[in-house]
């Protein structure tokens, strides 16, 4: 951080433009082009610094007392040793005319004020600028409020708020006051712009002549977040290492955080929690800064102590099609390492918190970012929990009665599975939008049938009068129901209703909703049924119960066999009935051309799984990503080599599937199903237990499963007399259910060409009944389908049966 010295020269307003700068931005400082471009980097003014006697008082012993302030070519030309100064501003620093002062580069534009603090004052004599403590107000705290209102009005005719600046005489009810600026965003010589819907204004009960050591700052920590219990306290924790004051021999090196998380689940919430404590400067770094604004606000941060850098969207900060990504990751490596340095040449930790945001703290945050001293620790938020979702949901105003309360909080929670905290914000207020309109609809109604019952002359006049008075009696006794609008509450069926229209976020983006495919939908097959009805069973079976049977319980299934066996009917059949949710790629869809991308896709969807378990993952074509390292001789495919091993692409995804199905992260309530017509083509770690642990065989279809194809498609058709599904199941032996599938497909096209060519002959009875397929129909469709599945294919899915197969 650059410094100069300067003498102190009186600045004239004389023009209306100077006067509204004074009044609306007092802490100016004016200096010479030159000097404000060695200083600052750049012609243009605003950027803040801080200014301060050249040597102390003698005699004081105290070191000079920094003001903040910002920089700007003078209006005027003047020499390059001089500085000019409004007189208020001046006089506030306590500079006269001649006297040296230092200016300081701080590096960065003005920060927004958080807070501003207001001591009340009096003036000792009229006239003189002398202020003395004065605490009437404390007598009076119900005046508090409205006088904080009225200050922050004052402020909103200033754009620049300065510590020590005095507003005089002002008169609100009862006596006039005055008041001093004591403190900006905790500091007792701060400055920064005043937001007049975003800085809070408050009066202190102390008087305004503490030095800044004793001045009271807001406290770094987050409360009053319900549903993130543990994942706060580990926050504070790391919070407090900012602000501990054990005299500890030895304190951890200095370090970041990262909050990390899947949309929606509290990474911003958190970080405006922390930025509206009141305890320092706030900077946000956005996605959209230059770089050149990223390296002031790390060194404004440092001179502006205690101060808080938020980074929040980081992945955006960074992202891959930015020109100067690079530039930009090495500048924020560079502040840490500024911030590392000064810990190890002080032995205290500076009192600047650097936290970012982003979804994926692996993915999303470089290597060079993750080094020792840099962003070193993280916070994982999750979707939250049956427990977390009632904690959330209670923090909302239900408005539902207080017997009912109880009961809908535990049925939401427990229905809102993979909700995440915007969700349920969602849920409620357009479960309250429903049961306005139906409260409305019900006073309307009620008051039509009022109104008909009191057109209909059903009493006479002497019993009218009777019950007017009996009515009127009891208002007096008890006026209260009466009196007042009836209170309405909201009816648990609106939120019943609202979980019909609200779905889970988390679900949106790569869930795949399997066609309604149904086990009764495959003929035959009854092995790999019970083989899938099982893993659905394992992965929502209690863990006590499993712990009886498994160590591990199977979590991986792999579906092989020929093409057209219903491998992939067979998953979404297992989606369909176990109501899992359903997340379902094809392999060659998680090659991507980026470097990096495919990973980060693979590592996305395991995460994405967890968070909304009980949940099913499907991996058609996984041979596309999974094939052998070594090469396996069997050619091609997506994500290989021309020799059959798998390209460097490929063998990245592969290692992060490994290390996702059997890593260190549990992947409890997840089922991971594959399906491959080339088994021999995946590489053998993936078939070793803790991954792949059951491997499937989906052979062609067997006589009773030809012969259940065939009825389930003459169920649904037109099938003339003749047709014969025991003979039709013996002629395609060897066929798989596709095939079948495409034989009564092109027997359909047959009969309705018939249909169409005798169509106006008046076909009636016996001759309409054979206008369906019939039995020549898929006869000929059988000699005219070649069969896909040979002999040696069935021989090849044999042998490497023998060598991987569990038996």
């Amino acid at each position: 951080m650059k410094s100069m010295e300067f003498k102190v020269r009186k600045l004239q307003t004389n023009t209306d433009t100077e006067k509204r700068l004074a009044k609306k931005q007092p802490s100016r400082v004016y200096v010479n082009e030159d000097i404000l471009i060695e200083l600052t980097g750049s012609r243009d003014g605003g950027k803040a610094v801080c200014i301060e006697k050249a040597s102390p008082s003698q005699g004081s012993g105290q070191p000079p007392v920094k003001h903040e302030a910002t920089l700007w070519k003078a209006p005027e030309k003047v020499d390059k040793s001089v500085a000019q100064l409004y007189e208020t501003f001046r006089e506030v620093c306590d500079y006269n005319f001649g006297e040296r002062v230092r200016v300081t580069a701080l590096g960065g534009p003005l920060p927004d004020a958080s807070e501003v603090v207001f001591d009340e004052i009096t003036v000792a004599k009229p006239g003189q600028d002398l202020v003395v403590s004065y605490d009437t107000l404390a007598k009076t705290p119900q005046d508090i409020p409205h006088w904080e209102w009225a200050l922050a009005g004052r402020l909103g005719q200033i754009e620049h708020v300065h510590a020590g600046l005095i507003f005089k005489n002002l008169y609100l009810n009862g006596p006039e006051r005055s008041f001093v600026v004591s403190s900006v965003n905790g500091r007792t010589t701060g400055n920064a712009r005043f937001l007049a819907k975003k800085t809070k204004v408050t009066i202190s009960q102390k008087a305004g002549t503490e030095d800044e050591s004793q001045m009271p700052k807001g406290e770094l920590k987050v409360t009053g977040i319900r549903g993130l219990d543990s994942e706060i306290r580990k926050l504070n924790n790391h919070l407090s290492y900012f602000t501990c004051k054990l005299a500890l021999k030895s304190r951890a090196s200095y370090r970041g955080l990262v909050i990390h998380g899947g949309h929606g689940t509290g990474k911003t919430l958190l970080l405006n929690t922390i930025a509206n404590a009141g305890w320092g400067t706030v900077y946000w770094i956005q996605f959209k800064d230059k770089l050149s604004e990223i390296q002031e606000v790390f060194q404004a941060a440092r001179a502006q102590q205690p101060s808080i850098i938020m980074l929040d969207r980081f992945e955006r900060l960074i992202d891959k099609e930015r020109n100067n990504r690079l530039a930009v990751i090495q500048a924020i490596c560079e502040g840490f390492d500024a911030l590392a340095a000064e810990k190890q040449a002080t032995g205290k930790i500076p009192q600047v918190v650097i936290i970012a945001a982003c979804q994926d703290y692996i993915a999303d945050m470089p290597q060079d970012l993750r080094e020792p001293g840099r962003f070193t620790s993280d916070i994982y938020l999750p979707l939250p929990d049956v427990a977390a979702r009632k904690e959330i949901l209670a923090s909302f105003d239900l408005s539902v009665s207080p017997e009912e309360a109880p009961d809908l909080l535990s049925t939401l929670a427990e229905r809102t599975h993979a909700y995440n905290g915007n969700d349920l914000r969602r849920l409620v207020d357009t479960a309250m939008d429903i049961g306005q309109f139906r409260l409305e609809k019900e006073q309307e109604s009620t008051t039509i049938t009022a109104n008909l019952e009191l057109s209909t002359p059903s009493v006479g006049v002497e019993d009218e009068v009777k019950f007017n008075m009996e009515r009127e009696s009891e208002s007096a006794e008890d006026p209260g129901p009466t009196a007042t609008r009836p209170l309405y509450y909201y009816s648990p069926s609106d939120y019943t209703s609202a979980l019909q229209t609200v779905r889970p976020s988390a679900m949106h983006d790569i869930n795949l909703k399997p066609p309604p495919i149904r086990w009764s939908d495959i003929g035959g097959q009854d092995s790999v049924k019970k083989s899938l009805r099982r893993a659905v069973r394992l992965s929502t079976e209690k863990p006590e119960i499993l712990s009886h049977f498994f160590d591990r319980p199977p979590k991986g299934f792999l579906l092989y066999g020929p093409p057209g066996c219903s491998k992939t009917m067979a998953a979404q059949a297992m989606a369909t009935e176990s109501g899992l949710n359903f997340f379902a790629v094809k392999g060659a869809e998680l090659l991507n051309m980026y470097v990096g991308e495919s990973e980060r896709a693979v590592r996305r969807l395991f995460q994405r799984a967890r968070e909304v378990a009980p949940s099913m993952i499907f991996f058609d074509e996984i041979d596309a990503i999974a094939g052998q390292r070594h090469g396996f001789g069997h050619g091609g495919g997506t994500g290989t080599s021309s020799s059959g091993g798998t390209s460097h692409g490929g063998l990245n995804v592969l290692t992060t599937l490994l290390n996702e199905m059997d890593g260190f992260e549990a992947l409890s309530g997840v089922v991971v199903l594959a399906a491959t017509n080339r088994p021999q083509a995946l590489d053998p770690a993936l078939l070793r237990p803790g991954r792949f642990d059951d491997l499937i065989y989906v052979s062609p279809p067997d006589h009773d499963a030809r012969k259940a194809i065939f009825e389930g498609v003459a169920a649904k058709r037109k099938m003339a007399r003749d047709v014969d599904v025991e003979v039709l199941a013996g002629l395609t032996e060897g066929y798989s259910g596709a095939e079948i599938k495409g034989i009564c497909a092109a027997a359909g096209t047959a009969a309705y060409d018939r249909y169409m060519a005798r169509t106006g002959e008046g076909l009636e009875g016996e001759e309409e009944m054979e206008m369906g397929v019939n039995m020549d129909d898929l006869e000929h469709a059988i000699r005219n389908m070649k069969k896909q599945i040979t002999r040696e294919m069935i021989l090849g899915f044999e042998n490497w049966e023998k060598q991987f197969r569990k038996q």
